[in-house]
């Protein structure tokens, strides 16, 4: 189907070109159509916008949010080139829409509105292994198109830049099935040296009867790991859940969820959050302050994020719970300073949602560490 074989280049420039994906591809789109009338196709880009800002933000529900409603309903406005082609599919001919929205356009329109915009995205490699009847094996998804193409489908809906290993000889040497299953990280790291990454995705599925499959996953960053668990589903729904879960890790701490309008509570940075199962650990124990009302993701700057905090009683009350967690190390809090311009999607470097360029960060209010 044309729609799919779209979906298949897309994927191709995060396979092949991990580091050089052009972040334009992110903004295409097209569906099918049963006419060529206005209403028709405002519709349809209405739909499309929608599945271009799950890429962009990272977040699968963003099309639900109240913010996002005037974002979509804009759509036509958003439109760089559109076109009508009709391909013959099972002896029909189906007419798609094809468009391209403004890259720029989008973007702005999203900030403004309060919705994350994924910058620095982190390149994932994927390693899998299997288990049935008490055979272990390291599975190459070239032996199973359907489960590859449900995989590549779904990192391509969810612009999640995955790199496949090739499983040649010098991967099956690298790696073995004992390394992945036994979660070996050294064994790991090492095999997975040999391909441009940031991350690394392994599963390790066990045959649960009846084409079914429960996944054990770990997602490993430089400093640690966060794990997580499918239940049995076919094969190619674990992997298409697999994604799911990466994707929503990472956009946590690349594409959090930013407050609108200014800030009316107490803004605190936290540091040391240098991979997920920190932010993890700092979010629970927000979540637990009994002072704290609520809490939201300002932004990420490096190993640096600042949350605004709403306060039940008096900011000195928020300090005395802080300090008696045990959880974090008071610092001295430093002037407000410039925020440098965002690098380009797919460039390295730290910060997702940077303020705009040439404003001034808020002055925080309270400086931590968090410690363990």
């Amino acid at each position: 189907m044309l729609q799919r074989r779209t979906v298949h280049l897309l994927l191709l420039c995060f396979v092949l070109c991990p580091w050089t994906a052009p972040a334009a591809e992110l903004f295409v789109e097209q569906t099918p159509v049963s006419d060529e009338t206005a209403d028709t196709r405002n519709a349809a880009l209405s739909q499309m916008l929608s599945r271009v800002m799950v890429r962009v933000s990272g977040n699968a529900g963003i099309a639900s949010q109240a913010a996002a409603a005037e974002v979509l309903k804009a759509a036509p406005s958003l439109v760089q080139q559109y076109r009508y082609q009709s391909v013959e599919e099972n002896g029909q001919r189906v007419r798609y829409l094809w468009a391209r929205f403004d890259q720029g356009a989008v973007e702005r329109m999203m900030r403004e509105r309060g919705l994350p915009v994924w910058v620095q995205r982190p390149q994932v490699l994927i390693w899998l292994a299997t288990e049935r009847a008490g055979q272990r094996d390291l599975l190459a998804l070239d032996s199973d198109p359907v489960t590859r193409e449900a995989l590549l489908d779904r990192a391509a809906e969810r612009g999640l830049p995955l790199q496949l290993p090739l499983m040649d000889l010098e991967d099956q040497s690298a790696l073995t099935t004992a390394d992945l299953w036994s979660d070996y990280l050294p064994g790991i790291r090492a095999a997975s040296s040999r391909y441009p990454h940031e991350r690394i995705l392994t599963g390790r599925l066990s045959a649960a009867g009846g084409g079914q499959w429960r996944g054990l996953w770990a997602l490993i960053g430089p400093n640690g790991s966060a794990r997580f668990q499918s239940p049995a589903m076919r094969l190619p729904d674990a992997l298409r859940f697999a994604v799911d879960q990466t994707q929503t890790r990472l956009a946590a701490r690349y594409a959090p969820m930013p407050g609108v309008g200014t800030s009316s509570g107490v803004l605190v940075r936290f540091g040391g959050i240098y991979d997920l199962p920190r932010y993890g650990a700092l979010l629970t124990l927000l979540q637990t302050l009994e002072p704290v009302r609520s809490a939201a993701l300002r932004y990420v700057d490096g190993d640096d994020v600042v949350f605004e905090l709403q306060l039940r009683g008096d900011p000195q009350n928020l300090q005395r719970s802080l300090e008696a967690s045990g959880r974090v190390s008071a610092e001295a809090v430093a002037v407000e300073r410039m925020v440098p311009a965002p690098q380009p999607t797919g460039a390295s470097g730290a910060g997702a949602n940077p303020v705009e360029p040439g404003r001034f960060a808020p002055s925080i209010d309270l400086a931590y560490r968090l410690v363990f």
